[in-house]
């Protein structure tokens, strides 16, 4: 079996901006920079990977001091409530014209469009995973660009040059999804 075809899929509806770029911008630029209005993005992106990073170093402190960890967790659990708070406020919270039915696995995305993308062309993708917030800004590589029915294109994309933190983020939303589709009877989607 195809090793990129044997991940979860999930069908998620999600804030989805894209935008064509060149390939030396995919392979010589942050894709945030595409995204200028993106920076409570960033801070709740940030956010996530300090506490990836730190999370063998709170076991370790969990072992040895028991009270110290239960402060550092309650420390931690404010700065993600005003984290929160922060994405809130924010009036940068996607409108309803950028939510697009997607199909994401931690290696692609698939989503609609209403213009052809060419073929190995590469474009820079925000997803926003509602309501958490959670998101990220990536490149990806067009390996489909299909008429559908209606009218508009089909999208499939590899995601380009993805860091260990995109990735999990993905990773994160998948296993969110496939448990909220268990306690609803429905089972997860695996090509």
């Amino acid at each position: 079996m195809n090793e990129r075809r044997s991940t979860f899929r999930i069908n998620e509806t999600i804030a989805l901006e894209f935008k064509q770029v060149a390939d030396t911008t995919a392979n010589s630029h942050a894709a945030e920079l595409e995204f200028p209005t993106s920076a409570p993005l960033r801070l709740f992106n940030e956010l996530r990977k300090l506490d990836a990073e730190n999370t063998l170093l709170f076991h370790q402190i969990r072992e040895s001091n028991r009270q110290v960890a239960d402060y550092l967790q309650n420390l931690n659990r404010k700065i993600d409530l005003l984290s929160q708070e922060i994405l809130n406020e924010s009036p940068l919270e996607p409108p309803t014209s950028s939510m697009l039915q997607v199909n994401l696995s931690e290696g692609g995305i698939a989503f609609g469009s209403r213009s052809p993308l060419t073929e190995n062309s590469f474009i820079a993708l925000k997803l926003t995973f509602l309501p958490s917030h959670a998101g990220l800004a990536v490149y990806a590589k067009v390996i489909r660009c299909s008429p559908t029915t209606k009218g508009e294109y089909q999208i499939g994309a590899l995601f380009h040059n993805i860091n260990e933190g995109q990735q999990q983020v993905i990773g994160q939303q998948i296993m969110r999804s496939q448990m909220a589709e268990k306690r609803s009877g429905r089972s997860p989607t695996v090509k």
